[in-house]
């Protein structure tokens, strides 16, 4: 008895799971209701731009007494279930069909179609061109590790009206950012590709962005924090007023000009070739100028050997069979006033000197106890004498030395922050120094500076060469 009602307990579970599984038959009077083709209306009309269309539909059925499931279709692998609303095609040129899918519960499936075309390739569009934007900054399609960048020399604040007159450098007062490395990867045919701001931890920030971190100063004008940047930056690049715009969604370039940059941030591309891209902060007033470059400028593998020298580059003065390590000369009239060579009294202190130049920006003399310097230093030392013309006293250099080039006035510098060419001219030059850039090759380091005025007006010419 109890198998006999197990039996008909589970065939009563049996028929209701199969009436349960038939597909539900919806019915207009006595029959399976459709939706017809006069039934939907479809309209596709050019919008804001020759890529851009609006869109509007409706549906002529209650999808209450007869549900059905609809879909708008772009033609371009887009869809949307909004009846109204805008598309942009982000394509190639060409001609697309747009449909309004209305989709019944018994099967049946109803539809509109619209054709679009596209009679230029959208800006947004990744071309794998080598002669594009969009190659040059990426590597192209193919180079899906991206393709990396760092801080380029025409890197300043600058005068918007004369973009050749540096205001303020950036790479002096702070090398944060001369180490950071900017990634840009392809992303196919989509509109953004990836973005990657590598920063070592910290990013040198402007002086509002200082109460947003705990560890900047929001009294100082530029400030470096430390700083994660987001795992999920995109760029892409769009035209603007006859301008093309690169746009990084969730990060900047090295140097975060304002608060929204940590969120977006467009930049004017002034040009660009394989190797620079020169870009300029799009504000009211645009003076943040940018230079990416995915190779070291040759003068910087001069100066340094190179990314990739992990000790960096090392000079010492030039012997004297090669001419003599310093020359003070007339700032006029070029003569010759006063030269030291590696047989002049005390000059042994500045030859035995080697100073060493990394391509992040940092520098070191090492200057074996001693440096040799001019008698208005000489003061500052309590082995110094005073009464003589140049000294050798005993000088422990400073352990945060940096380096950078900078511009002034059209003329380059080479600018050094708490070290000095084996030789110091004046107080001033033991915390900074400008000397001018003669010549920076592999095998000589060419630089000058002028101090005195009047009479005393003279410049001091230095030599360096490779120490080996």
């Amino acid at each position: 008895m109890k198998n006999l009602i197990k039996i008909l307990l589970a065939l009563v579970v049996v028929a209701l799971f199969s009436v349960s599984c038939q597909e539900k038959e919806y019915s207009l009077g006595e029959s399976s209701y459709t939706i017809s083709q006069d039934q939907l209306t479809f309209n596709m009309t050019p919008g804001s731009d020759e890529w851009t269309f609006n869109f509007t539909a409706s549906i002529n059925a209650d999808p209450v007494q007869h549900p059905f499931a609809f879909e708008i279709r772009f033609g371009d692998g887009a869809a949307t279930k909004d009846l109204t609303g805008s598309h942009e095609y982000i394509v190639e040129k060409g001609t697309y069909t747009a449909q309004l899918l209305v989709f019944t519960p018994n099967g049946e499936v109803a539809y509109q179609e619209q054709v679009i075309t596209i009679v230029e390739d959208n800006e947004k569009i990744y071309i794998d061109n080598p002669a594009s934007l969009q190659f040059a900054l990426t590597g192209g399609k193919e180079n899906v590790a991206g393709k990396e960048w760092t801080i380029g020399p025409w890197t300043a604040m600058r005068n918007p009206d004369n973009r050749g007159e540096v205001w303020w450098n950036y790479n002096g007062p702070d090398p944060a950012m001369m180490n950071d490395v900017m990634i840009f990867t392809p992303n196919s045919i989509q509109p953004n590709g990836g973005y990657r701001y590598d920063n070592g931890g910290e990013t040198f920030m402007n002086e509002s962005l200082g109460n947003l971190f705990p560890d900047g100063d929001p009294a100082g004008s530029f400030i470096t924090v430390n700083y994660t940047a987001p795992t999920d930056a995109t760029w892409d690049i769009t035209t603007r007023d006859g301008k093309t715009i690169l746009t990084i969604y969730k990060g900047f370039i090295s140097y975060a000009t304002a608060p929204e940059d940590l969120n977006k941030t467009e930049y004017e591309v002034l040009e660009f070739s394989p190797s620079s891209i020169k870009l300029v902060r799009v504000s009211d007033f645009p003076i943040w100028c940018f230079e990416l470059t995915s190779e070291e400028p040759q003068e910087i593998v001069d100066l340094t050997g190179g990314k990739d020298a992990a000790n960096g580059k090392s000079w010492k003065w030039r012997p004297s069979d090669q001419g003599a390590g310093l020359i003070m000369t007339r700032t006029w009239t070029g003569e010759v006033w006063w030269t030291v060579n590696d047989g002049a009294a005390g000059s042994e202190a500045a030859y035995d000197d080697i100073l060493t130049f990394w391509s992040d920006g940092r520098a070191k003399i090492d200057n074996h106890g001693d440096s040799y310097l001019n008698e208005a230093t000489g003061d500052l030392f309590s082995d110094g004498k005073t009464d003589g013309s140049f000294v050798t006293v005993e000088y422990v250099p400073a352990n945060d030395a940096k380096w950078s080039f900078t511009t002034v006035d059209g003329v380059s510098y080479l600018k050094l922050t708490n070290v000095f060419p084996m030789y110091a001219i004046n107080p001033e030059v033991l915390q900074e120094g400008l000397y001018e850039i003669i010549e920076i090759s592999a095998d000589l380091l060419c630089i000058r500076f002028i101090a005195g005025t009047g009479e005393w007006d003279v410049t001091w010419n230095y030599y360096l060469v490779p120490a080996e």
